[in-house]
């Protein structure tokens, strides 16, 4: 689990995003600038911008909210959130269908990551995952 190395702000980025397609594009490079601010890895950069990629893609595809991206340094890597503000059932990782373009974010994000969840109450939910 994500431990903070100071607990300063200066270890978290975060952004607001309008829920459009423009969005997915510019959470990657967000993303992707924090992680270099914080010296992540070559490898650590590319698997979170897949998966904040696919998180990203499922706020603007099924929440239709403004979402919140966070890029938060640890002691053994980064947690990265994404939130969104519609407080209904959490997402599980379930087997895609084959012939769909869709439903394979949450695998990817299980496969991908050292650690994820979802945590959720009457305001939104968050996923989280740590590289």
């Amino acid at each position: 689990m994500c431990s903070v190395m100071a607990g300063l702000t200066e270890d978290i980025r975060s952004t607001r995003l309008p829920p459009e397609t423009a969005s997915v594009p510019a959470a990657r490079a967000f993303a992707e600038e924090a992680l270099g601010e914080f010296g992540a890895g070559e490898g650590t950069t590319e698997r979170a911008r897949l998966l904040v990629s696919e998180l990203a893609t499922n706020v603007v595809l099924h929440a239709h909210t403004n979402m919140r991206l966070s890029v938060r340094r640890c002691r053994h890597g980064v947690r990265v959130e994404v939130r969104d503000d519609i407080p209904v059932r959490l997402p599980r990782p379930r087997e895609p269908d084959p012939m769909s373009v869709h439903g394979r974010g949450l695998v990817l994000v299980e496969a991908l990551s050292d650690a994820w969840g979802v945590n959720g109450n009457t305001r939104g939910k968050t996923i989280w995952f740590e590289v």
